[in-house]
């Protein structure tokens, strides 16, 4: 029998925690290659634009324009860690927006209680598609596609595809407000300080008990919490504010990271993508923890419809169209693997963001719609080749 050393030990649980943990990921190289693409993107629209496309007031359209599909993206991508697929959100979102709709038009009822009326909705939809998907082990895309059909089909019968409008100036400023840009700047601060002081703390707790600290990814995550700070804060002063979509794209991939890298039902989302046989073996309640991640995402459903809706000012009957593919996209884009086990939701808004930019920048040189789904369909392909060859790099290591 193989005798374990202390430092062995000590070496495989760190390991474990370089898996699961946000402050110990590795770089990852997609990253890296979005960072790049941000910057020659911003650069060829900032030329294409005649110095339009990098101003407060169009950086701001930019990231409520985004919000949607970052907040959708953010959501799939935990679907997706754990192997799963959903190619109903589009549809399940513009069924969810009918019913937010209707209640605020026909009813009186606070704003608040639309958003969590929303919420429930979009869950009770996700509980529908899990069940199929746990208790009669039917696939995922096969369940969800089935949803694709049938949620927009409900949708168009209750209403007789007719759009549902116009919702309350209220509703509206859910999505479409802005936090004051004084209280913006002040909190933007807040939250960057905090975090700062959470890092520096937590490298000095692994020196405390003797783990290494490596001071690069440690100065690169910082960088990587300084330069968004900088962008916002230079945008929310010179326009407005930040935009109230942003609030909400911000907390749901706040949670949504909390979740995925802090809690137990992350960590075995992990494994049961990685090897869900295993996972099961282990003890991992794989069916339990597959059905919450669909009500997961019908709470986003929740969220997306009551944001869309929003933003619209009503619930037409295309509305969603083809969202599911986007949000999607995104995910692969931000590193999130088709085969599970990978990604995080920080890299799934941050792929939502560059499809965005591609969105905005060529509608400002007025390029066709149909060459702008050319060149995201180019970038998603790029995504999976940088994707693969990574893989294939490690795979040759071992």
């Amino acid at each position: 029998m193989a005798i374990v050393t202390s430092d062995q030990e000590r070496t495989e649980g760190e390991s474990v925690r370089r898996g699961f943990s946000l402050r110990t990921l590795p770089i990852d190289p997609q990253f890296i290659a979005l960072g790049i693409a941000f910057i020659v993107l911003a650069v060829l629209f900032q030329i294409g634009t005649s110095g339009v496309f990098f101003t407060p007031r169009n950086l701001s359209l930019l990231l409520r324009q985004g919000s949607v599909v970052a907040v959708l993206a953010a959501g799939v991508s935990v679907l997706m860690i754990m192997g799963q697929i959903d190619l109903s959100i589009g549809a399940a979102v513009y069924l969810v927006g009918v019913f937010v709709a209707q209640l605020d038009i026909n009813s009186d009822l606070p704003i608040y209680v639309l958003v969590i009326a929303g919420i429930a909705a979009g869950c009770v939809l996700g509980a529908w598609q899990g069940f199929w998907v746990v208790k009669l082990a039917v696939p995922s895309f096969v369940v969800t596609l089935a949803g694709l059909l049938m949620f927009r089909g409900v949708g168009w019968l209750w209403t007789n595809a007719e759009t549902v409008a116009p919702v309350s100036e209220d509703f509206i400023g859910l999505s479409e407000s802005f936090t004051p840009t004084g209280l913006s700047v002040i909190a933007l601060t807040v939250i960057y300080v905090v975090s700062l002081v959470a890092m520096v703390v937590s490298a000095q707790g692994d020196r405390k008990y003797g783990l290494p600290v490596d001071t690069v990814k440690l100065i690169g995550r910082i960088a990587g919490l300084t330069v968004p700070f900088v962008f916002l804060v230079w945008i929310s002063s010179g326009f407005l504010g930040v935009p109230a979509a942003v609030v909400w794209a911000a907390a749901i991939g706040l949670v949504l990271t909390v979740v995925m890298q802090k809690t137990r039902f992350g960590r075995n989302s992990y494994l049961i993508g990685s090897n869900r046989e295993a996972a099961r073996f282990s003890g991992i309640p794989v069916r339990k923890l597959t059905f919450y991640s669909f009500v997961l995402m019908g709470a986003i459903y929740g969220v997306g419809a009551v944001l869309l809706t929003a933003r619209l000012g009503s619930a037409p009957a295309n509305m969603g169209i083809n969202l599911e593919l986007t949000a999607i996209a995104a995910a692969v884009i931000g590193g999130t693997s088709l085969s599970g086990g990978k990604g995080t939701v920080i890299g799934a808004i941050a792929g939502a963001l560059l499809l965005s930019t591609i969105d905005n920048g060529m509608g400002l040189m007025n390029v066709s719609s149909f060459a702008q789904t050319v060149v995201k369909g180019a970038v998603l392909l790029l995504a999976l080749a940088v994707d693969a060859f990574v893989n294939r790099r490690s795979l040759t290591r071992i």
